[in-house]
């Protein structure tokens, strides 16, 4: 083009020039001769320049560059609206976790950074030491690191962790001290953060969210406990504004138009309460300084709900401190609830004896001899002495053997009852299995081994693997008169983009034993708290902190509380358990009222350096039972958000992993129940595009090779009719009612196909 451009220019004057020397034309002559050929060139550039145009119109493009994006970014920008993360909230709408913007500040050390004066927007050298004495007073800034970066030949420097994460009321303090010491060149830049209020609040258990790139755009990310697990829920989706700008870049109002809308995250509603959790972490400090223990835990239940009230444990962190907590000794970073398994010692033969009342084979009059040796394994109850003798009766009534928590009691009532039969109701408290409450990496715990010494052992705690939360999960079915719910960690779910809202409800996931089995228990409970002579939690000095006298040592309101404690010995990474005189897990759950129980704590003290006593224990349960049971009709109330009522959209599960398909559902407040062990799903009871509402039961059928009979105890017909087409298996139906009271083939146990299934209904 270019070598086209000159012939055109030059090519006529050539020409002239050659002519003029042929012929001896005159002036006026050679003038009009140049005329013309200027009059030609003109045309012929403007016709270039218009072809040229077009051109450029047409393709829009010149070489790589778009021109009309070009042209757009002069007077039009698009900017990325990032999404609000959704806020986590206590029960009543206190707010536990919340974004926020946190700032680091900078300096401008770029000499060509000039206003439109002139005047320096940057730090000139002779005011370097001015600089230094200031960020060093205000932040705490290391006087060399700051002499260090101002000296660089960096255009713009930072100041390491203390110029970062600075509060929005701290970066103002600052921006007008430097504007009184006239400091120019000191600037501030924005990071999205995750603030929590409260501080030390269920740290593990909630979790925390930390700033993470993703496709070149910082958002905020769950990296534990509870803000890991619903991070889909809690994350919304960032959208697109346009607008116009003046010459300046200024946005002109009334211009901005959305290209993609923002949505923002939803609210995630716990069943947490802020002041019993507040009141549970300052007990909990005072056992962790009282006790020395290398790990305590302990967590508050609605009996009537299942939901969790309050739950903590330690060693913990709070945000500030996340930095240096693995610097504590034994900290974990799981949380003891729901990510750590343990052998439960004696609180677990509340579940041996609720099966032997429920099957009948205990005689709680009936004595025996505190004497036992299973094949090669002794069995010794806690108070023996080192002469072989008993410091408290050797011949005593199971009831009595429950009170002074006896394992030779416990251990021959399982052998009365058989290694299957126990097994049965290890089942159907559903030991062994996730409780699946939407929480991120759950432990399952285990069962014991099919040996008969371990088989006997677990019937009082030791050789099978537990969490608290599925001890609490079997716990509500002795508190609640045989009916078994599921723990909740979340009440409501709030999409404030909808403004709409899934709130959860009590979730009865089965019937493990009868109301007379459970209230049986609840009885022997209250022995252990209120029997002088075998009770393992009658004190017989009481306890002067609490100003109690001898007697119960759990007092709420003036009255005992139904208690069974727990010394479980704690396996050696060596092999065999620990045989240090401390070298236990001490525990207690304690259920309140002891006819009715409102609520359920338990809690556990890990190898404790002081000399071990349940007041301990006692100390924080008690105080905070009595709160719960003075705020009882207020935990009711739900925290009013003004959004109507929500439905969830089922998706196509088929094929996929079982597990995380409960969790996820869980996480949308609906109520799945895997049948079988399988580890894909194989069809499910609610089709694909339904719309339903919180708290729906939907049925996941797995992969398993055996068809395993669930409990149906509180399905409805259109459930078991679902399952029965699925087993292949003929149901027969008496009474009214719409729910399922009772099933005769039993939980657990395999199911052919063409049996017949008898249910009984009821409301």
């Amino acid at each position: 083009m270019i070598k086209f451009l000159k012939k055109l220019i030059f090519f006529p004057f050539r020409k002239v020039s050659r002519n003029a020397r042929k012929t001896n034309w005159s002036t006026e002559r050679n003038r009009k001769r140049v005329g013309k050929s200027l009059f030609f060139l003109a045309i012929a550039l403007f016709t270039v320049f218009i072809f040229r145009f077009v051109w450029l119109i047409t393709v829009n493009h010149v070489g790589g560059t778009n021109l009309t994006t070009m042209a757009k970014s002069n007077y039009q920008s698009t900017e990325t609206v990032h999404a609000k993360r959704g806020t986590i909230y206590d029960r009543t709408g206190a707010a536990i976790a919340v974004d926020s913007s946190t700032y680091t500040i900078y300096a401008v050390i770029d000499k060509t950074q000039v206003d439109s004066n002139g005047n320096p927007l940057y730090i000139d050298k002779k005011d370097f030491t001015k600089v230094e004495d200031f960020l060093n007073s205000k932040l705490g800034i290391d006087r060399d690191l700051i002499k260090k970066q101002l000296n660089s030949k960096l255009k713009q420097v930072q100041f390491g962790p203390k110029g970062s994460d600075i509060s929005l009321e701290k970066m103002k303090e600052i921006q007008k001290a430097a504007e009184n010491e006239k400091i120019v060149g000191l600037g501030f830049t924005a990071n999205i953060s995750r603030s929590y209020p409260f501080g030390n609040f269920a740290s593990q258990f909630i979790g925390i969210a930390r700033p993470k790139d993703e496709n070149g755009t910082q958002a905020l990310k769950g990296d534990m406990g509870l803000e890991k697990a619903f991070n889909n829920v809690l994350s919304g989706e960032n959208g697109k504004e346009t607008y116009q700008k003046d010459i300046y870049g200024r946005p002109i109002p009334g211009t901005t138009k959305v290209i993609e809308p923002v949505k923002n995250g939803q609210d995630v509603y716990t069943t947490l309460d802020a002041q019993l959790q507040r009141n549970l972490e300052g007990y909990m400090d005072k056992a962790a300084t009282d006790t020395g223990a290398q790990q305590l835990s302990g967590t508050l239940v609605d009996a009537h709900t299942g939901e969790i009230l309050a739950t903590s444990q330690r060693p913990t962190y709070t945000a500030t401190t996340i930095n240096d907590a693995e610097k504590q000794k034994y900290f974990t970073w799981n949380s003891l609830l729901s990510q750590s398994a343990f052998e439960p010692g004696s609180t677990f033969k509340t579940f041996l004896m609720a099966g032997a009342l429920d099957s009948g084979k205990v005689n709680l009059n009936e004595t025996y001899q505190r004497k036992l040796q299973v094949y090669d394994t002794t069995i010794n109850d806690w108070d023996v002495t080192e002469n072989k003798s008993y410091t408290l009766p050797e011949t005593v009534t199971y009831a009595q053997g429950f009170a002074l928590s006896s394992n030779i009691g416990m251990s021959k009532i399982e052998m009365n009852m058989g290694d299957a039969l126990w097994g049965s109701y290890l089942n159907k408290f559903k030991f062994g299995l996730k409780v699946r409450a939407g929480l991120d990496g759950e432990n399952p715990g285990a069962l014991p081994s099919s040996n008969a010494v371990s088989q006997i052992q677990s019937s009082f705690g030791q050789g099978v693997a537990v969490t608290p939360l599925q001890l609490i999960r079997g716990w509500t079915a002795i508190a609640g008169n045989g009916t078994m719910l599921e723990p909740h960690i979340v009440r409501k779910v709030v999409d404030p983009n909808t403004k709409t809202s899934l709130t959860s409800k009590a979730e009865v996931v089965g019937h493990p034993v009868s109301n007379d089995a459970a209230s049986g228990v609840r009885d022997l409970m209250l022995t252990v708290n209120t029997d002088p002579v075998y009770g393992t939690s009658y004190s017989t000095s009481g306890d002067s902190e609490q100003n109690l006298a001898a007697g119960p040592l759990f007092m709420v309101n003036g009255e005992p509380a139904a208690v069974k404690t727990g010394t479980a010995q704690i396996a050696s990474t060596t092999g065999g358990y620990m045989t240090g005189s401390q070298d236990y897990l001490y525990s207690a759950v304690v259920m309140y009222p002891a006819k009715n129980p409102d609520f359920i704590f338990y809690m556990n003290v890990k190898i404790p350096t002081e000399s071990w006593t349940l007041k301990y224990i006692a100390r924080v349960a008690n105080p905070l039972l009595t709160s719960a049971e003075a705020m009882k009709n207020d935990l009711s109330v739900s925290a009013d958000t003004d959004t109507k009522a929500g439905k969830v959209t089922i998706e196509n599960y088929k094929g996929k992993d079982s597990g995380d398909t409960a969790d996820s559902l869980r996480r949308t407040v609906l109520s799945p129940v895997i049948i079988g062990t399988g580890a894909k799903v194989t069809a499910q009871s609610i089709a694909e595009g339904e719309k339903v509402s919180a708290n729906s039961r939907i049925l996941l059928l797995t992969n398993d090779k055996d068809q395993v009979m669930p409990d149906m105890y509180d399905w409805s017909k259109k459930e078991v009719e679902q399952l029965a087409n699925w087993f292949g298996i003929k149901v027969t139906y008496e009474g009214s009612g719409n729910k399922v009271l009772t099933q005769s083939i039993e939980t657990s146990t395999n199911v052919k196909k063409g049996q017949t299934l008898t249910v009984k209904m009821g409301n």
